[in-house]
């Protein structure tokens, strides 16, 4: 029979382990997360060049554009159908 290892010995042999474990596997690549952050601050330094703005306030600022452009596209959307559809009426004479 062989002589059983003490607890400590299993345990930093399994730290190894993992860590060769761990170095063999892929680094999983960030996705990329658009935002309007660089064009927000670019605008801020333009008006206040000693400003500067907290990352929660530059979250409310990047929902603010995206809101106003979704109802721009929405709005430009409707437009876009109105013109087509009065554009399809007969000529009345």
């Amino acid at each position: 029979m062989p002589p059983q290892a003490s607890g400590k010995a299993v345990k930093k042999a399994s730290k190894a382990q993992k860590a060769v474990r761990a170095g063999d596997k892929k680094k999983r690549k960030k996705r990329r997360k658009e935002s309007f952050a660089i064009y927000v601050y670019n605008v801020l330094k333009q008006a206040q060049p000693d400003t500067g703005i907290s990352s929660k306030a530059m979250s409310i600022m990047n929902s603010f554009v995206n809101d106003i452009f979704e109802r721009i596209a929405a709005e430009s959307s409707r437009l876009a159908l109105f013109c087509f559809a009065f554009q399809q009426r007969p000529i009345q004479k």
